[in-house]
């Protein structure tokens, strides 16, 4: 019995004490917060790099869908006269071409087309009301290249079309968005810092003439990420998106469309 209690003794002296056991605690917390941490920094990335593919995705999408119709326009297979441009306008489209029945006639559902962004989602009608086309896109632009005499060229400076809108919805391009001259459409351009290209005033041509459209699309993530701060101004047709900080990332994207169609 002796020997038993002094045995049990001894196993008792080698246990841990407290300290120990708070020591190994701390310990183990301090290395459970690093792969905490470890674990959520990687997966913010991970939902991240997603956001940004979708958003990317996004804004390929909205490019290619517009772009294929829009080089469309004017489409006229009977050489009826009746298509082309409907509307031209800074922030919207609306045009027709002969798809469907190919009878010289525009047909309000699949040949007229309308492309607008409402509630950041491209939208999309072709005579059955707004639909949604590309989600996440917060801005859409469109300028107009045009062959002002009738020609056969369109309108040029340097190297590049000259690029306008129709300004108060007559149906006649009457503003150059270039205002300074320099044959580019930029923040340079926005002379009175008011997040608008106020444009510059031409003798008004009309939407039969236009010969290009220049469209601009800023799609962003579906969702914030909370220590981003966009550090940039974007131009979308006349408008200067300014610098925001409500977390969401975006990307620009920009291209011209040339109407076969609409060519002489």
């Amino acid at each position: 019995m002796m020997e038993r209690a002094k045995r049990n003794k001894g196993n008792f002296r080698s246990g841990f004490s407290l300290v120990e056991l708070l020591v190994a605690m701390a310990i183990t917390g301090v290395v459970m917060a690093a792969v905490f941490k470890i674990y959520t920094t990687q997966q913010d990335s991970y939902v991240l790099q997603e956001q940004v593919a979708e958003m990317q995705q996004n804004g390929r999408t909205a490019k290619y869908v517009m772009t294929r119709e829009i080089r469309m326009v004017g489409y006229d297979p009977t050489g009826s006269n009746n298509f082309g441009f409907l509307s031209a306008g800074v922030n919207s489209i609306r045009f027709s071409m002969d798809i469907e029945v190919e009878n010289g006639e525009p047909d309000i559902l699949g040949e007229v087309i309308t492309y607008s962004v409402s509630s950041g989602n491209l939208e999309r009608n072709a005579g059955s009301g707004n639909e949604i086309a590309v989600e996440n896109i917060e801005a859409v632009g469109f300028a107009y290249a045009y062959d002002e005499d009738i020609d056969g060229d369109v309108e040029t400076c340097g190297s590049d079309m000259k690029w306008a809108i129709d300004s108060d919805g007559d149906d006649f391009l009457d503003l150059d968005l270039d205002t300074n001259g320099d044959c580019k459409i930029d923040i340079s351009d926005d002379a009175d810092n008011d997040d608008y290209i106020d444009g510059t005033a031409i003798t008004p041509v009309s939407v039969e003439n236009i010969r290009a459209v220049k469209i601009w699309l800023l799609a962003k993530t579906g969702h914030t990420d909370r220590n981003y701060t966009s550090a940039n101004k974007y131009v979308v047709g006349n408008r200067i998106i300014p610098l925001t900080s409500d977390g969401n990332r975006r990307q620009l994207l920009t291209t011209t469309v040339k109407c076969r169609n609409m060519a002489l």
